[in-house]
């Protein structure tokens, strides 16, 4: 038990380190400000962002933000920060939206492998 409470903190926090590691510093993100122009409402209430900006290139982009929320956290027309990779602007997503599911995904990790520990310690 507390060689499995380990190894799935280990891998829950190994993972959650690399996608912070990924987006923060080996994607060189373009940063630039869109506009909230709609809320894409799903069937639980939860409003997902569709942002518009202009790409360094010059070319208009329209995407729909990834983490939705009840009540949205955005309003139509509200400016936001929006990041995306040089030359993949289809990859662009609002500045932050993911940094929730990396708390929670680390804080799991932690407690799981902080049970690990205490479960190796007490011979469980």
């Amino acid at each position: 038990m507390a060689l499995f409470l380990l190894g799935m903190g280990f891998f829950t926090l190994v993972f959650a380190g690399y996608v912070l590691f990924r987006g923060n510093y080996l994607g060189h993100y373009i940063e630039t400000q869109g506009t909230v122009i709609d809320l894409e409402i799903d069937d639980e209430g939860a409003g997902k962002p569709v942002v518009r900006f202009i790409a360094q290139n010059g070319q208009e982009v329209i995407f729909t933000g990834q983490a939705g929320f009840n009540p949205p956290a955005h309003t139509v027309g509200q400016p936001v920060i929006v990041l995306y990779p040089p030359n993949r602007p289809d990859r662009a997503s609002v500045k932050g939206e993911g940094n929730l599911f990396l708390m929670v995904f680390g804080g799991v990790g932690a407690i799981l492998f902080g049970l690990g520990v205490v479960a190796l310690v007490l011979g469980w």
